[in-house]
């Protein structure tokens, strides 16, 4: 059926859609304090400060901390943010004055204490030192050696008060530019000169000011921008949407692009190219206040009402949906010609941009179906095109359908092969249909059909590659059939694929077959599965979308959430996750809706757009995290982090610590790492995503504690560390011990001594009791042996039986004398020895 587009179909031109290129905005409901950015700086330390119309706030990537009216600021409006080199930071406060913090601690400067004027509008921190406090009505004034003066008055100022400065800019050789709001006032040589409109300047109301360092400056004004170069005052956005533009803060970064904040959007320029920056693109608010580049080299948008944008000036992703033009958002398939042509499957047609237009293809105007499943370009140019409902071929503006209608056997197409040999393979819901010449070949199309039926019990077909020998690769959901040298190999959970539900496949460089599944990704290497990809391995999701191999060998995996970055699969294998945080359009993508285009550029189908992922220019960050030690908690308790530091004594009982870290890294601040260990206790470093590590129970002793971070491209930072030391318990140090040695030494002492002079005391006791044992009872006896003796004199002989009585006596008297010297003996100490024994 060959017809021609022209009459077929009436072309729906629109312009070519925009893109999507600022893909992040944060806002009071992530934690800032207002909504309305005014100022935006980033502190030494890697911190962002973002001044608003109700206060300050802090910035790690991840968290806001904040001060306002309540806790220290002087007023709620903040014009301008400026940090010195010794890390004091300066806030102007409008209708409060300056607010200087440091370190936590806040000091103000005001009319109380020598600022002229309490409306201070800007800062300005000079080469020499001097720091320029700006306020309204020409007043400006000097701080130097933490000193006020009138600097307005030294040098001369413009008198008039509509010389109110807005921003001050200062040139390598020492010139001064004040941005004011009656014209642009220049300080050279102790001289002033004043440019106005009548110079040239579109506006005398100006708002802010850069330069190059080589003499170009770069002037925001009421209306629009003015350029200066070589001394001649060009029109910068004339006869642009800019002309009229309020335009507010402005500056000229590292890579040389100016960026302007105005009522009407964001305006760079670089060589004389201006590109604007809308809601169309991502911008929260076309309004915007400030702009700012960080560290790292990515954009800050301040916007009047709506938080602020990040923007990365090398945008690897690009997005495109309705917002931007794109006819239809569900996009399944995606292909752009050798010519340049871009070509997107979507459920209602095919869209075509082309020549920057863009026309869209359906059934009503000839194509087989509205729901584009896939497309393949054939070596003929022709494009292959595979519907719900059937296949088109659309070739120099004719279109051949194949479907039902036409007495064709192909129905719903999923894939579409064109083998080495020109055939052209289809994947349908009922099997495989084979072309050649633009003929079906219905024969090996049935009995290829029947063989992967009878190997796989199925042969509902998702997609078909072949390999650099001529093998084809069939996946489908009930298991994996490769056909190679007229055999069937046939592969399922059965004999090594983590799921039958192979929904894609890819052959690589070096001739390994990946196989997509909804359990991960297998890889087989000579006919052999060699290994599974999942979640455990660092996937970011185990249902396959698609699968794309580029020249540097990178294998891109499109899941049913993220998208995965492989390198090093056979060895250290290495993924990189990438999701709609990070700027894609969505996390959902189609069943092999992704393109990989010569030039190097991903492209991904989802059902809310499409995005274009360059990897070429999304280069590693090699520049680490900052990471600092924040604060330290004690028994889940805040405990002061500067009073540790001044005297880094902990007692005893102060062993249960939770320490409190902060890792800075602004480019993707939600896929930072940390490591920590505490020398004295941990052998290893210890790796976590939290950004605290409690101790419990320590011992005393000696400790440091070391926590380093790593960003996304693996990149680790220094570590920063904190030495403390543990007493020990009073009852643990050397005096007590010391004191407890001189006790029981004392003590022993004192028991020795005691029982020495208690045997002293025994022995004494035993010796008198010895002598008075020997005195009174030998006496005593002595006595009775002599009475008996005087008795027996005088009794008469006749009574022999008495005095045989009485001799007894005194026999067993002097026997009893004798016995008792041995008992006397006994107790005195004196005859304890062996001799005397």
């Amino acid at each position: 059926m060959n017809l021609k587009l022209a009459i077929l179909y009436i072309l729906l031109f629109v312009d070519l859609f925009s893109q999507i290129n600022i893909h992040k905005n944060y806002t009071t409901e992530d934690g800032l304090v207002n909504s309305q950015v005014s100022a935006i700086m980033q502190d030494s330390k890697g911190y962002i400060w973002f001044g608003t119309y109700d206060g300050v706030s802090k910035w790690d990537g991840k968290n806001f901390e904040s001060i306002q009216t309540h806790n220290g600021m002087l007023s709620s409006a903040i014009l301008d943010i400026k940090e010195t080199p010794d890390g004091k930071i300066y806030f102007a406060n409008y209708q409060g004055g300056v607010v200087v913090y440091d370190n936590g601690m806040l000091d103000t400067i005001n009319e109380n204490n020598g600022l002229l004027n309490n409306a201070s509008t800007s800062i300005a921190l000079l080469r020499n030192g001097d720091i320029l406090l700006c306020s309204f009505g020409n007043k400006i004034t000097k701080l130097k050696d933490e000193k006020l003066s009138n600097w307005s008055e030294e040098v001369g100022f413009p008198s008039d008060k509509n010389y109110t400065v807005r921003d001050v800019y200062e040139e390598r050789d020492g010139t001064l530019y004040f941005a004011t709001q009656n014209g642009l006032v220049i300080f050279k040589n102790n001289s002033f000169k004043v440019l106005t409109k009548k110079d040239g300047l579109n506006s005398d109301l100006l708002f802010g000011i850069t330069g190059n360092g080589k003499g170009t400056i770069y002037l925001s004004t009421y209306k629009g921008i003015n350029k200066i170069e070589n001394g001649v005052v060009n029109n910068l956005t004339k006869n642009t949407r800019f002309q009229d533009s309020f335009c507010n803060k402005i500056i000229l970064t590292n890579a040389g692009i100016m960026y302007a904040a105005t009522a009407h959007g964001i305006v760079s320029e670089k060589g004389g190219i201006l590109k604007e920056f809308t809601e169309e693109n991502g911008l929260a608010y076309n309004h915007c206040f400030s702009v700012f580049e960080d560290h790292n080299g990515y954009i800050y948008f301040g916007t009047n009402g709506r938080g602020f944008n990040v923007y990365n000036p090398k945008e690897e992703i690009i997005s495109f949906n309705k917002n931007t033009g794109l006819p239809n958002e569900s996009i399944w398939s995606i292909l752009k010609s050798s010519d340049g042509t871009l070509y997107l499957g979507s459920v209602n047609g095919l869209i075509i941009k082309k020549d920057n237009q863009i026309k869209v293809l359906n059934k009503e105007n000839g194509l087989s179906g509205n729901f584009v499943r896939v497309l393949r370009e054939s070596k003929n140019g022709s494009i292959l095109i595979g519907t719900t409902e059937g296949l088109s071929i659309l070739k120099e503006n004719n279109i051949k359908n194949y479907s039902l209608e036409n007495n064709s056997d192909i129905t719903q197409v999923y894939t579409i092969l064109e083998s080495r040999t020109g055939e052209i393979y289809l994947g349908m819901q009922t099997g495989v249909v084979i072309l050649r010449d633009g003929k079906e070949l219905k024969k090996e199309s049935e009995q290829l059909t029947n063989s992967i039926r009878e190997g796989l019990k199925a042969a509902l077909i998702y997609s078909i590659s072949e390999s650099d020998s001529g093998a084809l690769i069939f996946s489908s959901h009930s298991g994996l059939a490769i056909f190679k040298n007229g055999k069937f190999k046939f592969f399922t959970s059965k004999n090594g694929l983590v799921d039958n539900s192979a929904n894609t496949t890819h052959v690589s460089s070096d001739g390994s077959i990946f196989v997509g599944t909804l359990k991960g990704v297998n890889i087989i290497r000579n006919g052999i599965v060699v290994d599974t990809i999942d979640v455990t391995k660092g996937l970011s999701n185990n249902s396959i979308a698609d699968i794309e191999e580029d020249s540097k060998g990178r294998i891109y995996i499109a899941t049913y959430h993220g998208l995965n970055v492989l390198t090093g699969y056979k060895n250290s294998l290495k993924i990189t996750q990438i999701f709609k945080k990070d700027g894609l359009i969505g996390d959902d993508f189609t069943h092999e809706g992704t393109f990989l285009d010569e030039e190097g550029n991903l492209w991904l189908g989802t059902l809310n757009g499409i995005s274009r992922y360059n990897p070429n220019v999304d280069l590693p960050i090699t520049t680490p995290p900052r990471i600092s030690i924040t604060g330290l908690q004690l028994f889940n308790k805040e405990f002061s982090l500067t009073k540790l530091i001044k005297n880094p004594q902990l007692s005893h009982d102060q062993n249960f610590l939770n320490f409190i870290y902060t890792g800075i890294n602004l480019s993707a601040p939600e896929k930072i790492k940390y490591a920590y260990r505490l020398i004295g206790v941990d052998k290893n470093w210890v790796g976590t995503s939290n950004n605290f590590a409690p101790y419990t129970n320590l011992d005393d002793g000696k400790y440091i504690f070391e926590v380093k971070a790593r960003n996304e491209w693996g990149y680790w930072s220094e570590p920063a560390q904190l030495a403390f030391v543990i007493n020990p318990a009073w009852w643990e140090t050397w005096w007590f011990y010391a004191l407890c040695i001189l006790a029981v030494g004392s003590l022993i002492a004192f028991v020795s001594s005691y029982k020495y002079r208690h045997l002293l005391a025994i022995e004494k006791m035993r010796s008198k009791i010895s002598a008075d044992l020997h005195d009174s009872i030998g006496s005593g006896l002595s006595e009775i042996s002599i009475l008996t003796e005087l008795l027996d004199f005088k009794i008469p002989e006749e009574k022999g039986e008495l005095k045989s009585g009485l001799k007894n006596v005194s026999t067993i008297s002097r026997s009893l004398i004798e016995s008792m010297s041995d008992i006397v003996w006994l107790v005195n100490p004196k005859k304890d020895s062996l001799k005397d024994l």
